[in-house]
């Protein structure tokens, strides 16, 4: 979808949450809520289980749901949402031991981002401390991962949930009159 030269479509932002203990995923939900407004369908709690990174922090099993806001913005509201995420990891952390992990991203037309502290050479510092993580390619009925894609979001086991978050991002745009290619 070319809008010309300096236009961009609004973005659809979510926050994945890891957590491990269910009772963490409520109390971070509202807190989500308060400070970032509503949240539209979210995804069932998926289990995070191809790395055992945070494991030795915030135990196990641990599970991934996706909280979509309802409302949506430009690229660039990312990087205040994710101070927020950090304000709130701290919040609910017990000592140095986070209890709930959120990751902060956004869909548009052709891409998933994830935004992270952690630099690395595929990530685009945003400011503040922030970079972005192109981490998969969504088209029509199909998403395809990177080679530097985490290999929880290149199993396939979210595919279903964002295409599903697309499709209704696409119908939210043809509402306010963007008309995407697809």
């Amino acid at each position: 979808m070319y809008l010309g030269k300096g236009k961009f479509p609004p973005v659809k932002f979510f926050v994945s949450v890891i957590y491990s203990n269910p009772e963490d995923l409520q109390p971070a939900t509202s807190a989500i809520r308060e400070s970032m407004g509503d949240i539209g369908s979210e995804s069932e709690p998926f289990p995070f289980d191809f790395t055992d990174y945070y494991a030795s922090e915030m135990g196990s099993p641990l599970f991934r749901v996706f909280l979509p806001l309802a409302r949506m913005g430009s690229a660039d509201g990312i990087v205040p949402i994710k101070k927020t995420c950090l304000e709130l990891e701290t919040r609910f952390s017990l000592g140095n031991r986070r209890r709930v992990n959120l990751d902060p991203g956004y869909i548009d037309v052709y891409k998933l981002v994830l935004v992270s502290e952690k630099y690395m050479g595929h990530k685009i510092y945003l400011g503040e401390g922030i970079c972005a993580d192109m981490v998969l390619l969504l088209g029509k009925k199909k998403v395809t991962p990177f080679r530097w894609t985490f290999p929880d979001f290149k199993s396939g086991r979210y595919d279903e949930y964002i295409l599903e978050l697309r499709r209704t991002y696409l119908s939210k745009l043809k509402e306010a009159g963007f008309v995407p290619d697809d």
